[in-house]
């Protein structure tokens, strides 16, 4: 059809895509005073395409309806061109506007109220109109206005999936960024900032749909800082540091399985243990650390924190050893599975001293690194001047073989970096090895030599009489 858009200036954006949509349906549009060429006369002009008009599209505004609007000027000449206006005029109302400014011409007319897409509707609406008008045209047209409207729902379609993309996109962006800040937090916490890393974590955890990786973060924190965890006198106790950790945990097992769950929970136990170390009463760790073992058997956590507490007096050595050995045997964390057996044999008994012996041979075998510390409590528990101690002594000698003990020894302190102050010991640990192996020309050498240095030096004391009482027992 040939179509008249009437129309407010205000709603141009609107009928050009109105006008392009119409287009591509095969109608020819007439948009009044856009399609006028210069020095042609404006109501002649208007007047021509109306006449000439199959059906009059009237965009109904205030301003439209408005007394002396050009688009009452259009429309007063297309009432002269339609007398009746059903099938030929089209009002439709883009803005709201009381039908009691509508002029009569239009109120004789049904005018059409968009809900939807307001494009589409029009489109629908023009095919209507010519229902009327013979031949296939009017199935063209309603095929087309029904491919349109089909179309426009797609358009539409594809605009909310479009919106709902962007959506996503912003969502994953922000999700990426609070990973960054929780990798960030991770290494601060890593670098013993606990609790400032743990407040950064809570806040991103605090947020909308956090990711996983962020709880993950906090949860793995909040176990660092329990394995690491030291209490101060006077300054901040065991209970309430573990107070800030545990709820997390808590929170951490109502989405984990598995080994991770038997993580949570073995932490969980081992704050109870600190707790308990605190004084408070009726903690039973080992249940947490029993049912971590449950999701998990080889848990390293729960059985090394299990053998730690199996270590605590009265000792049980024997019930620990299984417990420490399937802590080795995960293959994780052996850092902090050695810490506990060292933390908790070290100062103890001789049999417990000579079972952190054991453990130094079993990382010598294993070619695993030994902390500074370790080695220097070590010297201090285990030898030294320990080992001038008959019972602590004969412990030792008795906890490996003699050649394992030997290399064990050397390995844990080689001469070169033996200071003036702990040589004289060292070569009396040495000479007493040397015995121990059978290799007695060498003991008697250490031991002669010794005591000769001694006694010029004028020193006197247990280490000259127990390298004299050792070189007597290999005269004899």
């Amino acid at each position: 059809m040939k179509l008249f858009f009437s129309y407010p200036s205000g709603q141009r954006p609107l009928a050009e895509r109105l006008t392009l949509a119409l287009e591509a349906e095969g109608h020819e549009v007439f948009i009044d005073r856009s399609d006028l060429t210069a020095g042609e006369s404006f109501h002649q002009r208007l007047r021509e395409a109306i006449q000439g008009a199959d059906a009059m599209v009237f965009l109904v505004t205030p301003e439209s309806v408005a007394p002396g609007s050009y688009a009452l000027a259009e429309l007063n000449i297309a009432q002269q061109r339609w007398r009746r206006p059903s099938g030929h005029v089209l009002p439709v109302m883009v803005v709201p506007t009381p039908m009691a400014a509508l002029p009569a011409y239009l109120s004789a007319v049904t005018v059409l109220q968009p809900r939807g897409e307001t494009v589409a509707e029009v489109v629908a609406a023009v095919a209507q109109l010519g229902r009327g008008r013979p031949g296939r045209g009017q199935w063209w047209a309603v095929a087309v206005a029904t491919v349109l409207a089909v179309a426009a729902a797609a358009g539409y379609f594809m605009l909310r999936q479009a919106e709902q993309r962007a959506a996503e996109l912003a969502q994953a962006e922000r999700q990426r960024q609070e990973v960054a800040q929780a990798t960030t937090a991770r290494e601060l916490c890593d670098s013993g900032s606990y609790e400032v890393a743990l407040a950064q974590l809570n806040t991103l955890a605090g947020q909308l749909a956090p990711p996983p990786k962020v709880l993950d973060a906090r949860e793995d924190c909040a176990m660092r800082w329990l394995r690491d965890m030291r209490a101060t006198v006077g300054k901040q106790t065991f209970g309430e540091q573990v107070a800030k950790v545990q709820p997390l945990l808590l929170q951490g097992l109502g989405r984990a399985t598995g080994a991770r769950a038997a993580d949570l929970r073995a932490h969980f136990g081992w704050g109870d243990y600190l707790r308990g170390r605190d004084g408070s009463p009726g903690l039973n760790p080992a249940a947490h650390w029993k049912r971590a073992l449950v999701d998990d058997a080889g848990n390293v956590y729960a059985h090394a924190m299990w053998a730690r507490q199996l270590l605590d007096r009265p000792p049980r050595l024997d019930e620990a050893r299984p417990h420490f050995a399937a802590a080795v045997a995960s293959g994780r964390n052996r850092g902090f599975v050695r810490a506990l057996q060292y933390g908790g044999s070290l100062g103890g008994k001789p049999e417990l001293t000579a079972y952190a012996l054991t453990v130094a041979n079993d990382m010598r075998q294993g070619a695993e690194a030994l902390r500074s510390d370790h080695r220097e409590r070590l010297w201090n528990e285990a030898f030294g001047t320990r080992w001038l101690e008959a019972e602590t002594r004969d412990a030792l000698l008795a906890a490996l073989p003699a050649n394992e003990l030997v290399a064990t020894f050397a390995w844990l302190f080689p001469p070169a970096e033996i200071s003036d102050d702990r040589r004289p010991a060292w070569r009396f640990i040495q000479a007493t090895l040397h015995a121990r192996q059978g290799n007695t020309k060498a003991a008697r050498t250490g031991f002669d030599s010794l005591v000769t240095e001694l006694r010029a030096a004028d020193q006197t004391g247990r280490l000259l009489d127990e390298a004299q009482r050792g070189l007597d027992r290999l005269k004899r």
